[in-house]
């Protein structure tokens, strides 16, 4: 499957979010079946994500590589932080469930605004990589940079984007 094609976007990698919403609603009004609908939907849930459309670009011009090898030196150094802080949220979590009064919950709440908050500002360093990657794609499309360099970008992507839902998934929690 071709999701450029089947959405009727150019084969390019830099268009923002409004441009491929409109794209799969124009193309979603005009296909009749599920299978077909099922496809067009799993064509804008891989362009919607800058790994997975880097990576089905990479794939569909021939330039070979692969999603496995290393990833970029300061994201490394980020597993430590990221990994600290879900599980830092994690423990917040799950100490805030077994509070059985509003007084202990309440004597929480200065921690969990804490945890927030690191939360907040792992994903706004997130968001930044995320954005100096994609700043990346108009010189991998232009061939500026080698594939093996524009494959470590679609690893550094990936692990970029899975950070961020776990990170959205846990900050989500503190609010129940």
């Amino acid at each position: 499957m071709d999701a450029f094609a089947l959405l009727r976007l150019p084969r390019d990698l830099y268009f923002d979010d409004a441009q491929l919403r409109e794209a799969y609603r124009a193309v979603s009004k005009e296909t009749p079946g599920e299978a077909e609908q099922a496809a067009v939907t799993a064509a804008y849930q891989m362009l919607r994500s800058p790994s997975a459309r880097l990576r089905h670009w990479l794939e569909g011009e021939g330039r070979e590589g692969s999603v496995r090898g290393t990833i970029d030196g300061e994201l490394l150094d980020w597993f430590g932080g990221v990994g600290a802080t879900l599980q830092a949220a994690d423990e917040l979590l799950r100490r805030r469930e077994q509070c059985q009064t509003a007084l202990a919950k309440a004597m929480m709440e200065s921690e969990l605004h804490a945890g927030r908050v690191r939360i907040e500002e792992w994903q706004a360093r997130l968001q930044e990589a995320l954005r100096q990657k994609m700043a990346l794609f108009p010189a991998i499309v232009a061939g500026e940079i080698s594939p093996e360099d524009a494959w470590t970008c679609v690893r550094d992507l990936g692990f970029i984007e899975k950070w961020q839902h776990q990170l959205r998934e846990r900050y989500g929690k503190f609010f129940f």
